[in-house]
């Protein structure tokens, strides 16, 4: 989204010729007899959103990308074969996790591609309707709710962490779950390793946490001698301000440097599928 505002303030005024226009309420998009046995893909929600910028892009099925819009705001939509993307079709395709990559990777291409140009809303895989008038419907009920978090999107990306502890550090030998301690004039305490690298993940969350603009925290799963690459300690998201990126992953980099035997994968940036994933059109 750094570039979206040099495409938003920067670009040419929309040429008069430009044709692209989007469906309205009542106006079903003209797929003539291909609208027969067909459903419609929504990819995102958007409101700053020149049509013509969809022109060449394609989506999960191959199909052009177009807009439906409504009250100040335009869905990004696919028209696609029912008996392969409806919803019974779409449920048994899915269970193949390569399918999975492959939907994903074309779902967030469009996604991405709205993105660039203002703040989206994205919607899950797999969110289909049975024609463009229940969309503007949807659009029209939900007009406030989703301006209000196209709002909050805007000039924000998502950003994710995971913080990992390494089963052996230094080349040691011991049982790879405990580390010593001791506390003043006390005796010695072993208190296991990993638990130690939890509660340093978690002020490297709360630094973090303080740059965002809102987090969301996933469970870690218990460590497992098989974790040879070494044990997820945290997995957290972040929705940060674009001007801020270059300082969020410098903080990461200094806070995991700190604790020894500590990495972290950093991931981004990304549209806010975090913060948008409850949300339905």
């Amino acid at each position: 989204m750094s570039q979206a505002r040099t495409a938003r303030n920067g670009k040419a005024a929309k040429p008069a010729s430009c044709r692209c226009q989007p469906a309205r309420l009542g106006e079903p998009a003209r797929l003539g007899d291909l609208a027969v046995n067909k459903v419609v893909w929504v990819y995102a929600v958007a409101s700053d959103l020149d049509p013509c910028r969809l022109a060449g892009l394609t989506g999960v099925g191959g199909e052009p990308v177009r807009a439906v819009a409504e009250a100040g705001l335009h869905a990004v939509v696919g028209s696609l074969d029912a008996a392969a993307f409806g919803e019974e079709a779409l449920a048994s395709f899915l269970a193949d996790q390569a399918n999975i990559e492959t939907i994903g990777r074309a779902h967030h291409r469009v996604v991405a591609s709205v993105a660039s140009d203002g703040p989206v809303v994205p919607l899950r895989i797999g969110t289909i309707y049975p024609d463009d008038v229940t969309i503007s419907v949807l659009l029209a009920e939900r007009r406030a709710e989703l301006a209000l978090l196209l709002e909050s999107f805007r000039g924000a990306e998502e950003w994710g962490v995971k913080v990992y502890m390494e089963p052996w550090p230094d080349g040691a030998q011991d049982d790879p779950f405990t580390a010593s301690s001791s506390a003043q004039d006390g005796p010695l305490i072993r208190v296991p390793r990993w638990q130690q690298a939890e509660t340093c993940a978690e002020e490297i969350d709360r630094a973090l946490s303080d740059m965002a603009v809102a987090t969301l925290r996933h469970a870690t799963p218990y460590p497992q001698f098989t974790d040879i690459n070494g044990w997820m300690v945290h997995s957290g998201v972040y929705l940060l301000d674009t001007e801020r990126a270059a300082e969020f992953t410098e903080v990461v980099r200094k806070l995991t440097e700190e604790h020894a035997g500590l990495r972290a994968d950093v991931t981004g940036p990304w549209p806010p599928y975090s913060f948008a994933d409850r949300q339905e059109v």
